[in-house]
């Protein structure tokens, strides 16, 4: 028999407190606002990339306290293992914003994000020539189906740390082919999202709109049914043309009905080491599609689960046979599941 338990903590909550006599939830969310930035100071460009000729990006995670300060700030993706993580972290640091506030008195909003480009300047955009070539004959090997030449390409263009930020951008594109190929999904969607951090900035209109569609696809295969639904709001946006009977559509309503649907959505998890931490661990992250989760067919150990929401957040002990109830004031909320590394398990979230 599963347990049920209600989060009522309020540790970082914006939103996670009940309403007042008279008041029904709407009318209590209406009084919150989210923080809004006042400043944010580039990051300084680290002397080694700027010597090695590398560009790149990172994704840094945080939360914003009462008075508007970033703190408990993490690499979240980062396009090149030592060059930039630092520098983001740094830059972070800096950020300023009016905090969050509820009925009028500022409060804490978790699971911020935000991306650092590093780009030298006075470069041509583009890629370079050499690059092209490259990319050309591991494409064609992808394509021909040659993937043990097409992985050998890869990597020696991986191993050319020199890159301009197109070439970031691309090099992405083409693994998550290069994965399409050989039936890899998580890969091939790991690949899709790192490519869009920067296609926006580098590629072409075209080639923005066809990773949005591709990532719709993937995000709803990994059953990420609100980033999925979230990527295609940005394609209606970007592609106001879209056509009526373009596949996305299709795809967005299928999201939909499993995410509304009544049956339960199970994603199967490994923990893995993490590889931008200063300290050793291991966990797996996963954005949570609904408020109340529970841990099934768990091989191997959990040592704590933290869910990080945008109005709140928490840390928990893992349970067996235990649901979790997260208050849906919380809004988007992305769990962390901590652990030995190779532990496998399944996320399992009951219907509404």
């Amino acid at each position: 028999m599963l347990k049920f338990l209600v989060l009522l903590f309020c540790s970082a909550a914006v939103y996670a407190v009940g309403p007042e006599a008279g008041e029904n939830v709407a009318e209590v969310l209406s009084k919150g606002t989210d923080a809004i930035p006042i400043s944010n100071e580039p990051p300084a460009y680290p002397r080694r990339a700027l010597q090695d000729g590398v560009e790149g990006w990172v994704i840094v995670r945080f939360e914003i306290n009462e008075a508007g300060h970033a703190q408990d700030i993490e690499v979240l993706e980062t396009s090149i293992d030592d060059y930039f993580d630092r520098a983001a972290l740094e830059a972070a640091k800096t950020r300023r914003y009016q905090p969050a506030t509820l009925n009028g008195k500022p409060v804490k909003q978790g699971n911020t994000q935000a991306r650092y480009v590093f780009m030298i300047q006075g470069r041509d955009g583009g890629v370079s020539r050499a690059f092209l070539r490259a990319y050309k004959s591991a494409s064609d090997a992808i394509t021909g189906q040659d993937l043990e030449l097409a992985n050998s390409l890869i990597e020696k263009l991986d191993n050319n740390k020199k890159r301009l930020l197109a070439e970031v951008c691309y090099l992405d594109m083409l693994k998550a082919r290069y994965f399409t190929a050989a039936g890899n999904d998580e890969a091939t969607l790991r690949h899709v999202r790192r490519a869009l951090v920067i296609a926006d900035d580098v590629a072409t209109k075209e080639v923005y709109i066809n990773l949005l569609k591709q990532a719709i696809l993937e995000e709803g295969k990994a059953n990420n049914y609100q980033a999925s639904l979230e990527d295609y709001a940005t394609l209606l946006e970007v592609d106001q043309g879209l056509a009526a009977d373009d596949p996305a559509h299709r795809v967005a309503d299928l999201v939909r009905q499993n995410l509304n649907g009544g049956a339960s959505i199970v994603s199967n998890v490994e923990i893995a080491a993490c590889r931008t931490c200063e300290s050793p661990m291991a966990f797996s992250d996963r954005d949570l599609n609904r408020n109340s989760f529970f841990i099934d067919n768990l091989v191997g150990r959990v040592t704590e689960i933290k869910v990080r929401c945008r109005n709140g957040s928490i840390s928990l002990e893992y349970q067996p046979e235990t649901v979790w109830n997260i208050k849906k004031e919380w809004g988007e909320c992305m769990l962390r599941v901590f652990g030995d590394e190779g532990t496998t398990l399944q996320l399992v979230e009951p219907p509404y």
